[in-house]
C-alpha cells in the first residue's frame, strides 16, 4: 500500500455531503419555481403566458403543500412562509367556485331542465361508447364538440331520439352539434373572430318561456395569436349574451378554467355566471394526466340555477361530459 493512500477505516466524508447539499439546493430551486406559478398566474390580464399558468390552481395546491413541508425540513423560514401563503391563496381562489349558488329552500315545482355538454374528441375511436353515454344521460339539450364528418353515421341515434338538431360537422376539431327535445323556434350558426369557428344559437321554448341556448368551442390559447383569438371569441359571446333578454344558457368546451382571465371577461361582460350549487372546479379534461383542469362548463343567466352538476365517465375522449340540472 502506498504511503499516500488513506487508511481503510477512515473513508473520505466529503463526497456524500456534497451530493446531499446539491440535491437539497436543487429541491429548493424547484420549490421556488413551483410557487412562482401561483403568483404569475394571478397576472393573467397582463400577458397570455401568465393567464395560461393560471389554469393549474389545483396542481399549485399540491406543489405549495410539498414546498411548505420541504421548507420546514430544511428550516428555510422565508420559503415556508411563502409556500404557506401561496397555498392559502390557491385554496381561496378554488373555494370561491365551490358553491356559486345557494341550494333552493324547497324542491322546485317544475321538472329540472337537463343540459349536457361533451367534447367527444375528433380522434376518439370509441364512437359507440360516447353516443351510448349521451343517450343514457337523456338530457333535454345536448351539445357535442369536436364532431366532424367521421362522426356522421354515429350521430344517427341522436337524430332519431331528438326531434330538433343543428349540426356543423365540417370544421374538424371545432365541429359542433346540438340536439334538443324542447320546442325549437329558430336556430342560427354564428362565426366569431378571425378563425370563424362555429357557434350554434338555439331559440327554444322552456315551459312557456323563451330560452336561448348557445353552444360554443373557442380555440385553446396556446400561443400569443391563439390567446388573442380565444379572448376575442369569448368577448364576442359576452357581447351577444349581454344583448339578450330572459333566460340564457351557454355551454361547451371553453378552454377556460373558472379563475382565468378569459372566463372572468366572459362573466363580467355578459352577465353569465356558474350559478351552481355543486362545485365547478373538478377537472373535466386530462383526467389521466397530472395537468388535469376544469375547462368544460355550463353558465346561465336570467334566474336559472344549476342544482346538480355531474361529470361523466371515460367514454374514449380526453374530456369528460358535464351534465347539469337547471331550475328557475
Amino acid at each position: 500500500m502506498s504511503d499516500d493512500a488513506p487508511p481503510a477505516d477512515n473513508p473520505t466524508p466529503s463526497a456524500p455531503r456534497k451530493k446531499l447539499v446539491s440535491l437539497g439546493g436543487l429541491c429548493e430551486v424547484v420549490a421556488t419555481l413551483s410557487l412562482a406559478g401561483t403568483w404569475l398566474g394571478s397576472l393573467g390580464r397582463y400577458h397570455w403566458v401568465c393567464d395560461l399558468m393560471s389554469h393549474f390552481r389545483l396542481q399549485y395546491v399540491i406543489a405549495c403543500a410539498l414546498a411548505f413541508l420541504f421548507a420546514l425540513l430544511r428550516r428555510r423560514t422565508w420559503l415556508a412562509l411563502l409556500a404557506l401563503f401561496s397555498l392559502l391563496w390557491n385554496v381561496h381562489i378554488i373555494h370561491a367556485y365551490h358553491q356559486t349558488a345557494s341550494p333552493l329552500p324547497s324542491p322546485a315545482a317544475e321538472k329540472p331542465l337537463r343540459v349536457m355538454t361533451f367534447n367527444v374528441l375528433t380522434e376518439n375511436k370509441n364512437h359507440v361508447a360516447a353516443i351510448d353515454h349521451v343517450l343514457k344521460a337523456d338530457a333535454d339539450v345536448v351539445c357535442l364538440l369536436e364532431v366532424d364528418d367521421t362522426w356522421q353515421h354515429s350521430l344517427e341515434p341522436l337524430r332519431v331520439k331528438y326531434p330538433h338538431r343543428a349540426e356543423e360537422l365540417t370544421d374538424g376539431h371545432f365541429g359542433i352539434a346540438c340536439y334538443t327535445r324542447l320546442p325549437l323556434k329558430s336556430l342560427e350558426a354564428r362565426r366569431f373572430s378571425q378563425w370563424r369557428l362555429p357557434t350554434l344559437i338555439l331559440n327554444l321554448d322552456h315551459l312557456g318561456r323563451p330560452l336561448t341556448f348557445i353552444g360554443t368551442h373557442p380555440i385553446p390559447p396556446m400561443n400569443n395569436t391563439r390567446a388573442q383569438e380565444w379572448r376575442d371569441h369569448l368577448s364576442a359571446i359576452a357581447t351577444l349574451v349581454s344583448g339578450l333578454q330572459g333566460e340564457v344558457i351557454v355551454a361547451g368546451d371553453l378552454n377556460a378554467t373558472p379563475w382565468c382571465e378569459g372566463m372572468l371577461l366572459l362573466r363580467e361582460k355578459s352577465g353569465l355566471d356558474f350559478h351552481s350549487v355543486d362545485p365547478v372546479w373538478p377537472p373535466t379534461w386530462g383526467l389521466n394526466l397530472p395537468m388535469m383542469i376544469p375547462i368544460d362548463h355550463v353558465l346561465t343567466k336570467g334566474g336559472l340555477i344549476i342544482q346538480k352538476r355531474t361529470i361523466g365517465p371515460d367514454a374514449g375522449s380526453d374530456h369528460r361530459s358535464v351534465l347539469v340540472e337547471i331550475v328557475r
